[in-house]
C-alpha cells in the first residue's frame, strides 16, 4: 500500500509539466497592450532593474493559482503556490497516507529523488523555470494542517 500511495504523490512533483496549458495561450491584440499602458506603468516599467525577476515570478504565481486546488491524485492537493526569496513555494494536502509512513525514512529518500528528477528534468520547460526561480522549490506536505514533510530542491542539485 505505501509503494502504491508513493507512486500517486510521485505525480503530484510533476506540477508544472501537468498544469501547462500553453496550448490555449492566446497573443494578446494590440489595442489590449495599448489599453494597460500608462504613463505610471511606463515609469514603473522604466525603473525596473534589467535583472529582476519578480514581475515573470508573479505571472508565474497569479498563473498557476488560477488552476488550484488541483486534485493531483487521491492523496494529493496541492491547495497552494507562492514565492519568497525566489523560490516556487508548493503546498500539498495529504489525505489517507499515515504520518508514520510519512516520517519513515523509505518514504522521504524516495520522495527526495522523484522531486530531483523531475525538477532536474533537461528539458527547455525546466530550464526557464529554474532561471526565473533561482532559489529552486520547496514542496510541503500537509496533514491536518501540519506540516510532515518538506523538501527544497535548487538548482545546484542538478548534475
Amino acid at each position: 500500500m505505501p509503494s502504491c500511495l508513493f507512486v500517486l504523490l510521485t505525480l503530484s512533483v510533476c506540477l508544472l509539466a501537468a498544469c501547462d496549458d500553453s496550448s490555449k495561450a492566446q497573443p494578446v491584440p494590440p489595442r489590449e497592450a495599448t489599453q494597460k499602458t500608462s504613463s505610471e506603468n511606463v515609469e514603473k516599467f522604466q525603473k525596473q532593474n534589467v535583472n529582476d525577476k519578480s514581475t515573470i515570478q508573479a505571472m508565474i504565481i497569479d498563473g498557476a493559482k488560477k488552476k488550484l486546488p488541483l486534485l493531483i491524485d487521491q492523496a494529493t492537493l496541492l491547495t497552494e503556490v507562492s514565492t519568497k526569496s525566489n523560490t516556487f513555494i508548493y503546498h500539498y494536502e495529504v489525505k489517507g497516507i499515515p504520518v508514520s509512513v510519512i516520517d519513515t525514512n523509505y518514504w522521504q529518500e524516495n520522495m527526495k529523488k522523484t522531486i530531483q528528477v523531475q525538477y532536474c528534468k533537461d528539458d527547455d520547460k525546466m530550464k526557464v523555470f529554474r532561471e526565473f526561480f533561482p532559489g529552486g522549490s520547496t514542496y510541503n506536505y500537509f496533514v491536518d494542517n501540519k506540516l510532515v514533510y518538506s523538501r527544497t530542491i535548487t538548482p545546484a542539485e542538478c548534475h
